[in-house]
Formats: C-alpha cells, structure tokens, sequence
C-alpha cells in the first residue's frame, strides 16, 4: 500500500476524467479508491477549487464529486490540514523556491507528511524539495 499527496491539477484531472492525467497518476488514484493506499489532498486545493469555479473556469460538480469523495477517509482520498506543522514545513523554503503560495503549501504538506507528490507543476519538481511522481 502506498501513500501520495496530490496537488490541485492531479485532483481535478482525475475528477474530470481529463486525459492531461498521466496514467501512472490515475492508477494511484484508482487504487486509493479501491482501499489500496491513500490520496492526501491539501486543504489549499478545496481552496483553488472553489475559485476556479468561482471564475468560471471548473464546473460546480467537480468540487462536489471532490467533497464527495473525501468524505469517508477509509475510501483512501482525504483532506489534510493546514495546520502548525505544514507551516513550519512552509517556512523552510520561500517563494525563490516555488513562487505560487498555493503550490508552496501544497508542497510544505507533502514534505511535512514525507510522502511524495502527484504534481506535474514544473516550479515543484525543479524545487526538487520534495518527490514528485507524474
């Protein structure tokens, strides 16, 4: 069994069926499902979400589906905190890092729980701060 953090765009590829996923992504995601590891999602990509559906960019069912789908954490997909300890991760890297605040965060929880990230984000992999699998 594996475990995996997953940033905004891996979510919301995988929720939309969109086939910008990479394979090896969506099979994680797929066993998550099936109680085969876990799937941490960031409460920072709830946040994203919800704007890209404010702006008009993502449809309100994706965010449903995602809140759907981490409401029983024994699914394998759940939401983690942003709480005391991802800040302290946070705080070892700067914006010279990874510029995006969102995707620092991200990356602070991945770092934070020393599991790798499902991230196709260019600035986070060339961080090399954190595993990234794509």
């Amino acid at each position: 069994m594996s475990d995996f953090v997953a940033d905004t765009h891996a979510v919301i590829w995988y929720l939309s069926g969109s086939k910008r996923l990479s394979p090896k992504v969506r099979s994680i995601f797929q066993k998550a499902t099936a109680g085969q590891g876990h799937v941490v999602i960031p409460s920072v990509v709830l946040v994203e979400t919800i704007f890209l559906v404010q702006r008009e960019r993502l449809n309100q069912e994706v965010v449903q589906t995602l809140l759907a789908l981490t409401e029983n954490p024994a699914d394998g997909i759940y939401i983690y905190p942003l709480d005391k300890a991802v800040v302290q991760a946070l705080s070892r890297f700067g914006p010279a890092a990874i510029p995006e605040l969102a995707d620092r965060i991200i990356a602070a929880t991945a770092i934070h729980l020393n599991l790798p990230l499902l991230t196709t984000d260019a600035s986070i992999q060339a961080s090399k701060l954190v595993q990234t699998i794509w």
